[in-house]
This record gives structure tokens, C-alpha cells and sequence, in this order.
């Protein structure tokens, strides 16, 4: 081959690979969640909400895991999307886990006296992807935080500032 046709080829070659949707890391994995939380017929306005990279039995949420945090809106509607990008790489897997914190039917001063109301819940790891950008988005639907579900319980160390 000449030299002048390799020359040609290299950059139309390169070109055609940086146009790949190719994951920066092929180790890492990640995962997008979103949904509606309500308070009765009231969208659910300042829930936390946390996606951590894997299951944690304790009732205190182990910030080292978190993948992404978001404030519900005005009308409750919440979307987060998390990588492993900033875990060693021996930290990739995902166990998909989310934390709501929220007051829904709190005053403030039951809020400052038993805190914020905690309820977790697993997710479906066929929504778990591989790369640093989800490509898909499992749809947690409308959930109304009146009602009092399993495990949910006051988590009096919880911050909303954190």
C-alpha cells in the first residue's frame, strides 16, 4: 500500500471509530431512574431521593455508595442517572438501591422531632448498563408517600443539605 493512500485512510478510519458508541470504560456500569412521588393528590415537592451502587441493610444511608442525588420538583417528578466512574475499578458492580426521605403529611415540627420519613427500596439490575452514561431508564412510575410502606421508618440523622 503507498504511503500516500495510508495517509488518506488514517484519519477517515479514526474518524469513523470516535463515532462508535463505544463505553469510555467497558468496567464501568451505570443506571437512571425516574418517576413522580406524591403527597396525596399534590406532587411531592423537595423528597429526597438517592441512588446508591449497592443494597444497604442498615437503616443509615452510607454516602461512600451514592451514585447521584435529586430534590423532587414542584410537581414531584425526579430523574437521576449514576455511574461507577468515580469507584475503583474493583468497585463496578451495581446492586441498584434507592432511598426517598421526604415529610409528605409532616409538620416542621414533627419533622425536627422524629425526622424525615425514609423508605428504600431494590431495583431491577436488568436497567443496571454497562458504561459510564445510562442507556436505559427504568420508569419508578407515580408513587403516593401517603401511604406507609414496608420498612419505611423516621430518620433522624437524615439532612436534606447533604
Amino acid at each position: 500500500m503507498s504511503p500516500l493512500l495510508l495517509l488518506l485512510l488514517v484519519p477517515f478510519v479514526s474518524g469513523q471509530a470516535s463515532d462508535l458508541d463505544v463505553p469510555s470504560n467497558v468496567a464501568n456500569r451505570s443506571m437512571a431512574i425516574r418517576g413522580t412521588l406524591l403527597c396525596g393528590a399534590q406532587g411531592m415537592k423537595g423528597a429526597t431521593v438517592r441512588l446508591f451502587r449497592i443494597y444497604q441493610k442498615d437503616a443509615v444511608d452510607d454516602l461512600s455508595q451514592l451514585l447521584g442525588q435529586v430534590h423532587t420538583g414542584d410537581t414531584g417528578y425526579f430523574q437521576i442517572e449514576g455511574s461507577t466512574s468515580k469507584f475503583p475499578s474493583t468497585q463496578t458492580e451495581i446492586e441498584p438501591f434507592v432511598t426517598i426521605h421526604h415529610n409528605c403529611d409532616m409538620d416542621p415540627r414533627q419533622t425536627a422531632n422524629l425526622g424525615y420519613k425514609r423508605w428504600a427500596i431494590r431495583l431491577p439490575a436488568d436497567y443496571v448498563t454497562t458504561g459510564s452514561r445510562a442507556r436505559k431508564v427504568y420508569d419508578f412510575g407515580k408513587v403516593n408517600l401517603q401511604l406507609a410502606y414496608p420498612g419505611e421508618m423516621h430518620d433522624k440523622k437524615f439532612n436534606y443539605n447533604d
